[in-house]
């Protein structure tokens, strides 16, 4: 599970404060969004939240040659476009199936070009409707919205999954941190850690569709109920995976099996051709409780082998982009 999910984490993918006031129900807002938190506009529902620290891993020697080149295979026409690679310092997002399958919202933090996005917006759909919801300017077309919040903070996705986006920022709806199984995984995973070098995290609370996804694509997974992990960057790079089940003769079963799974995949060609081999050696799996935990360290001195490796997906990522706006391109 940790081989699989640290690609994805890697290359994954703050609003000016502003005092309380009445919305206009009567109900009491809190201030629009800490500049470091973006929890607390997630809502409730979301069962797979990715978050991401943008500007350190374009920062990062671990990551920032290759996110360069995924930037640089972005449109080359000089319409302002929501570019998360490029224009954002912080980003979550959040899959809210129970609003309707599918669903999504995304939530960004960083220097906003509002005229841009909107133009941006707009083209790539048709007309589009202005209005405001609890303070927030507001961009419709169809089912899809695109929302600001104070001066750096940016939601788009379904619009009902915007507007509860909003409401959990406002105050009037319950969010993710309210949710038990989300606040243990994330005390879990920050217990003991320097929140300073964290980079990416990502939770799931696994509905049976997932699970089933999961058993189909790895063979496992389904007696596991949460997952969470992150990743860690400084000189080295750490990564931390939590699975959770229901027993800890499940938790033991668990984690015998994924390291068979990974003994395996150590010496599959594809493994091996994108240098990947010693990577799964570096994971060490053990049992706790109900709790399977995976752990990964890569040193400085190994860093420029994977970083070259990136760098070949990377120049994948950028050339399918642009042959896709290419395609789309009158």
């Amino acid at each position: 599970m940790m081989a699989r999910t640290l690609p994805l984490m890697l290359l994954l993918v703050s609003a000016c404060a502003a005092p309380g006031r009445m919305g206009a129900d009567g109900a009491s807002s809190r201030p629009i969004l800490d500049e470091n938190d973006l929890w607390g506009t997630v809502p409730a529902e979301a069962d797979l939240v990715l978050w991401a620290d943008m500007a350190k891993l374009r920062s990062s020697p671990w990551t920032r040659d290759s996110f360069a080149k995924v930037a640089a295979g972005g449109p080359a026409d000089a319409d302002p476009r929501f570019d998360l690679i490029r224009d954002f310092d912080r980003v979550i997002f959040a899959k809210v199936p129970s609003f309707r399958d599918g669903a999504s919202v995304l939530i960004a933090q960083g220097d906003i070009d509002r005229e841009g996005m909107s133009r941006a917006f707009s083209k790539d759909r048709g007309e589009s409707v202005a209005t405001s919801y609890r303070g927030a300017g507001l961009l419709v077309h169809g089912d899809e919205a695109l929302a600001f919040l104070g001066q750096r903070t940016v939601i788009s996705g379904l619009t009902l999954a915007v507007r509860a986006a909003i409401d959990c920022n406002f105050g009037v709806a319950r969010t993710i941190e309210s949710e038990t199984w989300f606040g243990q995984l994330r005390r879990e995973l920050e217990h003991g850690r320097d929140a300073t070098t964290m980079v990416t995290a990502l939770y799931i609370h696994l509905q049976p569709a997932t699970r089933e996804a999961l058993v189909r694509e790895m063979g496992e997974g389904g007696s596991v109920e949460d997952f969470a992990g992150r990743v860690d960057l400084t000189a080295d790079l750490h990564a931390t995976a939590i699975g959770v089940v229901h027993t800890a003769a499940e938790a033991r079963d668990l984690a015998a099996r994924l390291t068979e799974l990974l003994r395996n995949a150590r010496v599959r060609p594809s493994v091996e051709a994108f240098g990947f081999g010693g990577v799964i050696e570096s994971v060490r799996l053990r049992a706790e409780a109900t709790r399977v935990f995976g752990e990964l360290a890569i040193s400085a001195n190994e860093r420029a082998e994977i970083v070259r490796r990136m760098a070949i997906v990377a120049d994948t990522m950028a050339a399918m982009r642009k042959s896709t706006e290419e395609k789309n391109t009158p």
